[in-house]
């Protein structure tokens, strides 16, 4: 071991093998640790004060939102609508961690490795990392621990990108909002008008707010309305000869994989449940003037970026690195684009819709619900809108949860939220209200989704009858078609170390299917 002066840690963020020997190294990515050996694991130390570490994440984005620029809050500067914060559609708000913010974990990696830090007498760090931002922001804790810092550098993983979306990616984030504004109304255009003479004079009064993908192919061939979000309730409704509307935000899949697909599909819809369903899409409300609208608030945001720049930067001091990308794609990116067409598509969805008495959607706490929360509100329908989360809630989702003082605040522009939430178990509730949720808020909901598990349970019970003793691994997909392939793909080449009889039953995210005649090595049930 060196002298004080010169103690030395490594910081490992690399898939490679650690060569040589060091005093100390601190491993970036994995849970290889050993204290006696002085070899420490980031990811160990943020599970052993997961907790404190959520909360401390969830604060820092709250403070974001309330600091103070020319005597406003950074909240009250994006007032994009009457009463209406555009800063609760941005990707720093959604803190979707496992997809479009994928930095936000390396940002609690770094508080958790501050706190531990700061309890050692390091004089020296050097970090072997392909990842620029976490350069930047370890650069930034040494700076201000006045210690010294150096960055070996290594090769970052190849991926496999089209050559259109690397030129895209390239782009300034002005240039791919429009280019992902032309292309979305390019693609969406077929969409214009399709349901919105019924959804003008249907006569329900209860709306629900879904993804038009997740389908069952079936029941789309012969037009009728059937999704495994939803699964029996439509029927019930009907059965009941209780009317409903349903908005659908089209997502490409293999079943409507273009906009003119998804058209015929709510042509079909509509001229089957005739009297009992009307059905749109959010681009059906498509016009000229709306889009102008859409550009008008676009350069709103584009005019206000410089001014909040400066103050979030000081203010997430040696976080900065991780979210300035979120920051500046949300306020003049494809982010800010997309989310300011989905606010305007609500608000002319709302107002276009006779007064409302009941209103749910599929909650997941991305952007467009805030917006869309607004425009129920705007368009004064009934105080009886219902988010229905419709997964299980998982500890590290962080778009689940918000510093406490978001539910107790009574200030100008304060976090949209629905009249009610639907809790499908006691431990979604306990976690909610673990977060600080208004308890009052709170339902008791069927877990809809996972009906069919009833009857799946029963006939996997008698396919496995002649297999007793079969060990069987469940397979759960990711959202990401490239996380996907690299799963299955990490399973297909462990397929040659094992020498015994395996039932493999996949569970894919109904956004990226696993088709079994990909693996035809691999024994799925």
């Amino acid at each position: 071991m060196g002298a004080a002066q010169d103690r030395k840690l490594l910081v490992w963020d690399t898939d490679e093998l650690l060569q040589g020997e060091y005093d100390s190294v601190a491993y970036w990515q994995n849970y290889n640790e050993s204290e006696v050996n002085n070899i420490y694991s980031v990811p160990q130390l943020v599970e052993n004060d997961a907790a404190q570490l959520r909360t401390q994440y969830l604060a820092l984005i709250y403070d974001l939102g309330e600091a103070r620029v020319n005597a406003k809050r950074v909240i009250e500067h994006l007032e994009i609508r009457p009463g209406f914060s555009y800063w609760w559609m941005t990707l720093l708000t959604e803190k979707c961690n496992f997809a479009k913010s994928p930095q936000i974990d390396n940002v609690i990696k770094l508080m958790a490795f501050e706190h531990w830090f700061k309890n050692k007498n390091y004089k020296n760090i050097v970090l072997v990392s392909s990842n620029t931002y976490l350069v930047e922001a370890m650069h930034l804790l040494a700076d201000e621990l006045k210690i010294s810092f150096t960055w070996q550098e290594v090769e970052k993983p190849k991926t496999k990108e089209r050559f259109t979306k690397r030129i895209y990616s390239h782009l300034p984030y002005y240039l791919q909002a429009f280019v992902w504004l032309l292309h979305s109304l390019i693609s969406r255009w077929s969409l214009k008008g399709v349901g919105v003479k019924e959804w003008k004079k249907t006569k329900a009064k209860t709306t629900f707010v879904s993804y038009l993908f997740n389908l069952v192919p079936d029941s789309v061939k012969n037009g009728y309305f059937e999704s495994r979000y939803w699964t029996a309730l439509p029927q019930v409704l009907d059965d009941n000869q209780v009317e409903s509307n349903w908005l659908h935000i089209y997502v490409e899949d293999d079943l409507l994989p273009n906009a003119s697909m998804a058209r015929d599909a709510i042509k079909r819809f509509n001229q089957s449940h005739e009297g009992s369903q009307v059905h749109v899409t959010t681009h059906s409300f498509l016009s000229i003037g709306l889009i102008l609208v859409v550009l008008r608030d676009w350069y709103q945001l584009f005019r206000l970026k410089k001014l909040l720049q400066t103050p979030l930067q000081q203010n997430s001091g040696i976080y900065w690195p991780f979210i300035k990308e979120d920051y500046f794609d949300s306020m003049v990116g494809s982010t800010a684009m997309s989310n300011l067409l989905f606010l305007n598509l609500f608000q002319a969805a709302m107002k276009n819709l006779p007064t409302q008495r009941t209103g749910g959607y599929l909650q997941e706490n991305q952007g467009w619900e805030f917006g869309f929360i607004y425009a129920w509100r705007a368009a004064d329908h009934a105080n009886s809108l219902i988010g229905m989360p419709h997964t299980p809630f998982k500890f590290w989702d962080l778009r689940s949860y918000f510093d406490t003082r978001n539910y107790s605040q009574d200030s100008k522009c304060s976090l949209p939220r629905p009249d009610y939430v639907g809790m499908n178990g006691e431990a979604a509730k306990k976690m909610y209200l673990n977060g600080g949720y208004p308890k009052n808020e709170l339902v008791e909901l069927e877990a809809l989704r996972y009906l069919h598990l009833n009857q799946a349970a029963k006939r996997y019970a008698e396919s496995t009858a002649s297999s007793a003793g079969v060990k069987t691994l469940l397979i759960l997909g990711d959202y990401t078609k490239e996380s996907t392939r690299q799963q299955m793909e990490l399973l297909r080449k462990s397929m040659q170390y094992i020498d015994t009889e395996i039932h493999y039953l996949v569970k894919p995210h109904p956004a990226c299917p696993i088709i079994t005649e990909d693996y035809p090595e691999i024994r799925m049930v």
